[in-house]
């Protein structure tokens, strides 16, 4: 089916820019994907720093650039230029938890914390990281389950790789594992698992330790150094994430989809969907509640959650929910949300189709 008189919004280049192109047609066919250069692509500031590298050949699938990067933690794919920022700053982020952990008050920390009578404490403090080579692992690897109560692990919601077990949310690690993704500008249930497992092993020394975390300042330059240095923690969605427990967390985004007049059974089912962690729930969700006077929230959710099997999934839905907004907000009227030959589009107050797509490379 061919849309006549689409505006076609792009999410370009890692989140940094919007382009907005007016089209007669949505093209029907497409040549094969080139691969690109990184260098030809990337700003500086996300093609290398001294704690990384980002390979130069680049392929492209299904919109998608993926990337390989080397560092001192390992080598990361990432799938997608939102990925790559991602996961440029947990890098970022790696490298101050390193200088961090070689301070004299992280070394008191570490004797104070191998006192302590915790189940974890052994396996944390004493684990090797491990460097692999193609971290993060799908979305769909689970370590256990949690739930929402003793009725969501009746129901079967697995938790997410980057979600923590019942033992070190009862001791307040978790809280303390949140607070230092805050300092850090992460998100706390990222799937990198060499992230991770160092914000684990740090936090339980922060937390038995009892000392003041001290991150070494050690800002990226360049145009892309603002947004690879720090998630905002001012966005109401975000400081909910850092505060908030899973379970929560959880409970105040079930709150937000009610009040949306999202049915009960659609609203359970998008919070039980496994390929979204509770940041790219929180995210999307946050984006449907600034979809003010917007009909069909709920076609996209539903879409959403039957949709998505993986982490690339998700954060295609919560990029696309994002740029919805944007047009919503920024003088584009939107009616409703309808699917048309399966794919979710907008429809504005003047009846013009409005397509949002988070897509990294166009032809």
């Amino acid at each position: 089916m061919q849309i006549s008189h689409a505006l076609i919004f792009l999410n370009c280049f890692a989140g940094l820019s919007i382009s907005f192109t007016s089209a007669q047609t949505l093209p029907v066919a497409f040549d094969a994907p080139p691969e690109l250069k990184a260098s030809e692509i990337l700003q500086s500031s996300y093609l290398s720093n001294p704690s990384y590298r980002v390979r130069e050949e680049v392929k492209t699938y299904l919109g998608l650039n993926h990337y390989v990067i080397d560092s001192p933690f390992g080598t990361f794919v990432t799938h997608g230029n939102q990925m790559l920022q991602e996961r440029v700053r947990e890098i970022h982020a790696l490298a101050q938890l390193h200088e961090m952990t070689n301070s004299r008050e992280y070394a008191n920390g570490v004797k104070a914390a191998a006192k302590v009578s915790l189940a974890v404490a052994d396996d944390l403090l004493h684990s090797p990281v491990e460097t692999i080579s193609s971290v993060p692992k799908g979305v769909g690897k689970f370590l256990g389950r949690i739930g929402r109560g003793a009725k969501e692990i009746g129901s079967g919601r697995q938790r997410n790789e980057g979600e923590d077990g019942v033992v070190k949310s009862a001791v307040g690690l978790s809280s303390t594992k949140r607070k230092l993704c805050a300092d850090l500008g992460v998100n706390p249930y990222s799937t990198n698992e060499v992230l991770q497992s160092e914000l684990d092993r740090v936090a339980l020394v922060v937390f038995a330790g009892q000392f003041t975390v001290k991150l070494a300042t050690m800002p990226i330059g360049g145009a892309a150094g603002t947004a690879l240095t720090a998630v905002s923690v001012t966005d109401q969605a975000n400081k909910l994430i850092y505060e908030q427990s899973p379970l929560d967390l959880r409970k105040s985004n079930l709150s937000l989809l009610m009040a949306m007049d999202i049915s009960p059974q659609d609203a359970e089912a998008f919070l039980a969907a496994s390929a979204f962690t509770p940041w790219n729930q929180s995210q999307f969700i946050g984006s449907l509640d600034r979809m003010t006077g917007v009909k069909g929230r709920d076609v996209l959710l539903r879409d959403a959650t039957s949709m998505s099997d993986s982490e690339t999934d998700a954060v295609f839905y919560e990029q696309t929910a994002k740029l919805i907004v944007h047009a919503h907000t920024n003088g584009i009227v939107i009616d409703r949300i309808a699917l048309i030959s399966g794919l979710p589009v907008c429809i504005g107050a003047d009846g013009s189709v409005i397509v949002a797509l988070h897509w990294d490379y166009a032809m």
